[in-house]
């Protein structure tokens, strides 16, 4: 049995970038980086399943559903195809609303909903890092709703899940919301998606036509759902500030917006405050 290091460099040698080497091989060892450093030159775990995983990752597979593991802020998740792969750019839409709430409420102790949650990511971090509040995670797929009902039960974090588009399933529940932090499908154009993510992510997750179609039926439904003091928080394309700006300032002309850009320097973000 080859170790960890011999493994690592086989794999190099086959083309296989350095830091999908490494996921494979600390989730065959069940090692996080550190523990990975101190065993390179340990035999490794499965060999023959880490040939079979790089075989599949060079013949397109991502790496992420051939472990069913991806990262989110360090939270380990079960995902699988569908569900989106969480991506660092949607950390960072967290991390900015984290400031956010910490910025214009007083209390932790409130009611946020991560809608079209998809794997849970979002929601599941918020509910880990304000205990004290209520979280609901929502989707339109039953597909997808199993896979968050598995990362919030492996977390052992209490959140509701409910099922249902944008927010009709608040309406009817007649849930008031404090939080709203919603990463919609937002894609009109299917020719500009990379090959490999529209052979293997949901389609579901992908398209929208036109482009802000959840966002706008977001916005017209949310005084049905918003609690006078509010948070929105929406990731978007990076070109569709000018078709989303007056969309805003049709539907929430008192309240307070703003467009960001990420750390890649594209505008990726939209945050709508209304304050007492």
């Amino acid at each position: 049995m080859p170790t960890n290091r011999e493994a690592y460099f086989e794999a190099i040698k086959l083309g296989v970038p350095k830091p999908v080497v490494v996921f494979a091989l600390c989730e065959i060892n069940d090692f996080d980086y550190l523990g990975l450093t101190k065993c390179f030159d340990e035999e490794i775990k499965n060999y023959a399943l880490f040939k079979e995983s790089m075989q599949r990752y060079i013949d397109g597979e991502m790496i992420e559903y051939i472990f069913n593991r991806s990262y989110f802020l360090q939270l380990p998740l079960y995902v699988d195809k569908n569900v989106l792969i969480p991506r660092q750019e949607t950390e960072e839409l967290v991390l900015r609303t984290c400031r956010l709430i910490e910025t214009y409420f007083k209390s932790n102790n409130l009611a946020i909903a991560d809608v079209c949650s998809g794997s849970g990511a979002i929601g599941l971090y918020l509910a880990a890092n304000y205990p004290m509040s209520k979280v609901y995670l929502s989707d339109y797929s039953k597909e997808t709703i199993r896979v968050a009902k598995k990362n919030a039960e492996n977390l052992n974090l209490d959140v509701e899940i409910l099922k249902g588009d944008m927010l009709t399933p608040f309406i009817e529940s007649n849930i008031k919301l404090d939080v709203i932090v919603c990463n919609p499908p937002y894609i009109e154009d299917e020719s500009t998606i990379d090959e490999k993510t529209w052979k293997q992510e949901p389609h579901l997750a992908l398209l929208a036509k036109p482009c802000t179609k959840y966002y706008e039926q977001l916005l017209i439904n949310k005084d049905n759902v918003l609690n006078e003091c509010y948070l929105i928080a929406f990731e978007i394309g990076e070109d569709m500030k000018d078709l989303l700006e007056p969309i805003v300032k049709k539907h929430c002309p008192n309240a307070k917006y703003s467009f960001e850009e990420d750390m890649y320097g594209k505008t990726r973000y939209l945050f709508i405050v209304n304050t007492l």
